[in-house]
């Protein structure tokens, strides 16, 4: 097989689950295979796939701007154009203020001339217009081939979403995000069925339905601890623990509090960390031990303020607060004191 072949095989692998982790792996070994200086276009083929593999971060987005920059140069139009699209689409999406629309405005003429990149040129406008964002997404998925760009389908999908609920829209917003489950499931890919778990799980807390959220929280985190990933365990444990302590499946909520600990303090999220006292607070105290309730509490802030913000010590300072006022003041003192004195080293 050719360079060319395999770098053809690789642009054409779905960049979701087992595809992604293959793409990035053929991406590698042709890296070490092509001289840029003999074969710029092909290095430039090969850098774009990379970057669509992959998370996209400051750091990825200044090397697909040099890539960018590099294929101008070279005088590769096609695919100077399809980097600037894929650039501008990237930044749009978190902060499309950032777009200079200038370079967008060319590339989006270049684009319509050559008549080969349309659902590229619509997913970059669609990021920084949002009158026509909703029409300009759904024009794309249609021209979006299966499972190819299944990874950029389904983040049209989940933009879509957001969409739909600007527009007060639920129900479209609903079948979007379903429409990038399915994707997500299709590919097996864990990263990104636990991102649509928690958009589904989010959407529907928002309507007011939590009965209905529980089971897609609980999936997005199985998914997160599967990827071992602290901030989705965190981003779905902490609305999780809280819903479990209310449906009484105190096990439960004991077994993910236990984790926001660890993932809160490795992730430097004290927070979470707080999130996780309170709710093992919460849980001794409807046991029937309200001086390890207190404890709990007053354990945490000694030990955390040196580390803590302000604002997660005065969580747990609001939290001492109403227990003293539930329990009242003569109560709550008496067991404060016996949780401090329990705190006192011998």
């Amino acid at each position: 097989m050719s360079i060319e072949d395999k770098i053809m095989e690789l642009e054409n692998l779905p960049l979701l689950g087992p595809g992604r982790i293959k793409a990035r792996e053929l991406a590698d070994v042709l890296s070490l295979q092509i001289d840029p200086n003999l074969n710029p276009e092909f290095a430039l083929r090969v850098l774009t796939c990379r970057f669509l593999s992959q998370a996209v971060t400051a750091t990825t987005l200044a090397q697909l701007a040099a890539a960018e920059a590099w294929a101008t140069s070279e005088g590769f139009e096609h695919v100077a154009t399809r980097i600037q699209l894929i650039w501008c689409a990237a930044v749009g999406r978190s902060h499309p203020n950032a777009v200079p629309r200038e370079m967008l405005d060319l590339a989006l003429v270049s684009a319509k001339e050559m008549g080969t990149l349309e659902a590229e040129w619509r997913i970059a406008l669609a990021t920084v217009d949002p009158e026509h964002a909703s029409d300009l997404r759904k024009e794309a998925l249609k021209l979006l081939p299966s499972p190819v760009a299944d990874a950029t389908r389904l983040t049209l999908y989940l933009d879509l979403a957001g969409d739909q609920t600007r527009g007060a829209n639920q129900s479209g917003a609903f079948e979007a995000l379903q429409s990038a489950r399915a994707l997500a499931a299709a590919h097996n890919d864990p990263r990104a069925l636990c991102l649509t778990e928690t958009r589904l799980a989010l959407h529907l807390l928002t309507l007011g339905r939590s009965s209905e959220a529980v089971p897609h929280l609980e999936q997005a985190y199985n998914f997160a601890r599967i990827e071992e990933d602290d901030l989705s365990t965190i981003v779905t444990g902490s609305p999780l623990a809280a819903m479990y302590l209310e449906l009484d499946r105190d096990e439960d909520a004991a077994r993910v509090a236990d984790r926001l600990l660890i993932s809160g303090a490795r992730r430097a999220n004290w927070f979470a960390v707080v999130d996780g006292h309170m709710i093992r607070s919460a849980l001794s105290l409807r046991s029937g031990d309200p001086t390890a309730a207190i404890e709990r509490l007053v354990r945490a802030a000694i030990h955390l303020r040196e580390l803590v913000p302000a604002a997660a010590i005065n969580l747990l300072k609001g939290r001492l607060a109403e227990l003293r006022f539930g329990m009242g003041p003569m109560v709550f003192d008496g067991h404060y004191r016996a949780a401090i004195d329990a705190h006192q080293p011998r």
